[in-house]
């Protein structure tokens, strides 16, 4: 499993970082991407409020968004991508299990997303002001961080399992990948947002990890007691990636009886 793992990493490694140059290509057009993300957040800030700590919730809005592209498109859209070239018929003919493939994934994914928050740091101090970090605890946040990682694995299996039966991703798992994570406090504290809002983000499990790795980096207050996000959070993190990934077997399984859909575009 191990080999095979090191086997696709290397692959995507030699695939997007040497013959491709995706890396760099991806840097520069996120880089100008961010550009027009933050001018509008730098122009429009309120004029009172200390130019470092609105580049600190610029910072952590991006880590969540890009977190979710990440989620979304390197992890739930890559079974698309081996359906589409023909190669899931060759990963499920030597009987190893799909999820090696993720082994190798992942950390080209964490690479990617430690290199963009570089340049999305160094943009922040150039357009606005170095962001404001404030790390009290790093062992919280990094439990926030991996509370985070399995909302996304879990989001990933469900994008992945509707990829399998459909065919595409279907409009109910478009609303869970791009409206959800960001209407339940992926881009703005819950503490900002009108009460009926914040009940609501409080019943998915986006917003729990969200909260916390924004109150333990950039020391913003959250809607609810810390210890409470951390159990209410832990409850529904693996609940939803337990569930992600029941269901993404139960399409695979299906996909073995009755065979690949056709993939389309969208």
């Amino acid at each position: 499993m191990i080999r095979a793992a090191k086997a696709v990493l290397k692959a995507y490694v030699v695939a997007e970082l040497i013959r491709s140059g995706g890396l760099m290509y991806s840097i520069l057009s996120m880089s100008f991407w961010m550009i027009l993300f933050i001018l509008p957040i730098a122009l429009f800030a309120p004029p009172g409020l200390d130019r470092s700590v609105v580049a600190g919730y610029a910072f952590t809005a991006i880590l969540v968004f890009m977190s979710y592209s990440i989620a979304s498109w390197d992890w739930g859209y890559e079974i698309r991508w081996l359906m589409r070239t023909n190669i899931l018929e060759y990963v499920i003919a030597s009987g190893r299990s799909i999820f090696i493939l993720y082994l190798g994934i992942i950390p080209m994914s964490l690479l990617w997303l430690g290199t963009m928050l570089v340049a999305v740091y160094a943009l922040l101090a150039a357009l606005m002001a170095p962001p404001l970090l404030q790390i009290e605890d790093p062992l919280l946040l990094v439990y926030s961080l991996i509370l985070l990682a399995i909302v996304l694995f879990g989001h990933a299996m469900f994008l992945g399992g509707s990829t399998i039966g459909l065919g595409t991703s279907g409009p109910v798992v478009e609303i869970i990948t791009w409206i959800l994570p960001l209407a339940t406090g992926g881009l703005v504290p819950l503490s900002r947002m009108p009460p009926q809002v914040a009940s609501f983000a409080l019943l998915t499990p986006y917003s729990y990890p969200a909260e916390l790795v924004r109150h333990y980096l950039i020391g913003t207050p959250t809607i609810m007691p810390a210890w409470e996000l951390f159990i209410y959070g832990t409850l529904y993190t693996v609940l939803f990636m337990f569930l992600g990934i029941l269901y993404f077997k139960y399409e695979f399984r299906k996909m073995l009886r009755e065979g690949v859909k056709t993939i389309g575009m969208y």
